[in-house]
């Protein structure tokens, strides 16, 4: 068994005892899970839950968002602290509305093109809706990746192809959706930015940077 086989058990078997439980990871609806990764870009999901779900029980379609209007939900955002994310879940609402008929599409190219769409949220749409095997690259499984694998991690490792390709790698194993939501979680309980908890780490005994520090 290669090494990202060894990762990607691991990181399954963890999850069943240790998956944290948000209300956009229990519903299988793509509105609400698109509402959810807009809102969690950049923010924690502790700040992000109590708006969410008030926001999608007030907004059930983006039909409801676009007949709205862009004051309002710039109202109902501002506690996120990113008053600009408004401006685009408005513009995304209302061409999603007029144009696709409230249907997201599934189309990569399709999804870039909608405001406020980059890379990282058209493919956590597509891996947490869908189970599409999408390469999640944030500042949380960057970390965990560069650590195992012994890469020098950066603000640009984000958007670097030998990170990406690792990451396709694992989620083409399966199971992309469970894989990459446990690897987020993960990073925060044990892979940590500050402290990580390498000796309770079930993966220390094929991360470089766990051999590097006990040398």
């Amino acid at each position: 068994m290669g090494k990202s086989e060894i990762i990607h058990e691991r990181i399954l078997k963890w999850s069943k005892s240790n998956l944290r439980v948000f209300p956009w990871r229990i519903t299988s609806d793509p509105y609400k899970i698109l509402i959810a990764e807009i809102m969690l870009h950049r923010t924690q999901a502790s700040q992000v839950e109590e708006v969410y779900k008030t926001f999608v029980e007030k907004y059930p379609d983006f039909k409801s968002i676009c007949k709205t209007g862009k004051l309002k939900i710039l109202s109902e955002l501002s506690r996120l602290g990113l008053k600009w994310r408004a401006k685009f879940l408005y513009q995304l609402s209302c061409t999603l509305s007029q144009d696709y008929n409230g249907i997201i599409p599934f189309d990569k190219g399709k999804l870039l093109a909608l405001s406020g769409v980059g890379p990282y949220i058209s493919s956590a749409f597509l891996c947490f809706a869908y189970d599409s095997p999408e390469p999640i690259l944030d500042t949380n499984t960057v970390r965990v990746i560069g650590r195992l694998f012994g890469l020098k991690i950066t603000d640009s490792s984000r958007r670097s192809k030998k990170f990406e390709d690792l990451m396709k790698e694992l989620v083409n194993l399966g199971n992309c959706r469970l894989f990459s939501l446990t690897l987020i979680d993960f990073a925060d309980a044990i892979c940590k930015s500050k402290n990580p908890l390498c000796n309770k780490c079930m993966l220390n005994t094929i991360c470089d940077y766990y051999s590097d520090i006990i040398e």
